[in-house]
């Protein structure tokens, strides 16, 4: 299958900082993307050089099969951006705000205000459509963004913290959203989060991202695969003596291990004798803290 996304070994310097030092990874066409890492590891600042505002200090990267810096107009007029901080001006309306976006990408005045008023209802913002931007709740201007940028119809589109400061609903209705139209469109998509169960529910292909470097990258099941334990289990109120030499995170009145098996969960159940105990299946937020660290 046709690379829509390509990076090799990228970095970027800010004076004598390395905001990102090594990122290399592939995001077939069709196919969604995600970077994922703490605030801070370097996501915003790849999408930003994969998007032709920043050029990397070392490293190259192609969208569609351009350079980002040789060929950085063929690529913009492939792409679409929607940055994580993204600050409205104006006395605009949602509904104006998207007819607007569409009409310089080409759009014709009757096309796009048909397509304004289709993910005007997509996303639930009938109620504020006709209000100004500036009076709704960040989570309703984040609303607006993505649905002005999936409606572009892009070959590629960037979405950096797509989800941020939506609720529990909201969130998992723009990530329905995304999984949908890149099935429908065939659009690339490549986004951003710090919160990887969004990662493993919505992602054909992961890049865990910290320190500006990728970490481990590839399909969720293969990256889930790749941690020697299948169950994550969850203490509270113990005595960590009872763990040994197990790897675990304490957490203050909580403790999170990890087991091979579920008879082996039920082992450190009743000998660590928790008030309360929990398991789960592994998760991609498991694998990011067994390789990271952070525990015993």
């Amino acid at each position: 299958m046709k690379i829509s996304i390509e990076a090799v070994d990228l970095g970027k310097k800010f004076g004598e900082f390395w905001a990102i030092r090594g990122v290399s990874f592939n995001v077939k066409k069709g196919s969604i993307g995600v970077l994922a890492g703490p605030n801070g590891a370097g996501k915003t600042t790849t999408v930003r050089i994969l998007a032709t505002f920043y050029k990397p200090s070392k490293g190259f990267a192609r969208v569609e099969g351009f350079d980002v810096v040789r060929d950085h107009g063929e690529v913009r007029k492939r792409i679409a951006y929607m940055p994580q901080d993204y600050g409205f001006t104006g006395d605009i309306t949602p509904y104006e705000f998207i007819v607007y976006n569409l009409m310089m990408r080409g759009f014709s005045y009757f096309e796009a205000r048909q397509e304004a008023k289709y993910w005007i209802e997509l996303l639930g913002l009938e109620r504020v459509s006709r209000s100004r931007i500036w009076v709704l709740s960040g989570g309703e201007r984040r609303k607006v963004l993505v649905g002005s940028t999936l409606a572009s119809g892009a070959e590629v589109v960037f979405l950096d913290e797509p989800t941020a400061g939506l609720d529990v609903e909201s969130k998992y209705k723009v990530l329905s959203l995304v999984k949908e139209i890149a099935g429908k469109t065939g659009s690339t998509v490549l986004l951003t989060t710090h919160m990887l169960e969004e990662a493993q529910l919505i992602a054909d292909y992961v890049a865990f991202i910290n320190n500006g470097v990728v970490i481990t990258e590839g399909a969720p099941l293969d990256i889930l695969a790749r941690i020697p334990y299948r169950y994550r289990v969850i203490l509270e109120n113990t005595d960590l003596k009872c763990l040994g030499d197990k790897h675990y995170i304490n957490l203050g009145g909580k403790t999170i291990t990890w087991t091979r098996s579920l008879e082996e969960a039920e082992y450190i159940r009743e000998n660590c004798r928790p008030l309360s105990y929990s398991i789960k299946d592994v998760s991609l937020e498991d694998v990011y803290l067994h390789i990271v660290g952070g525990g015993k």
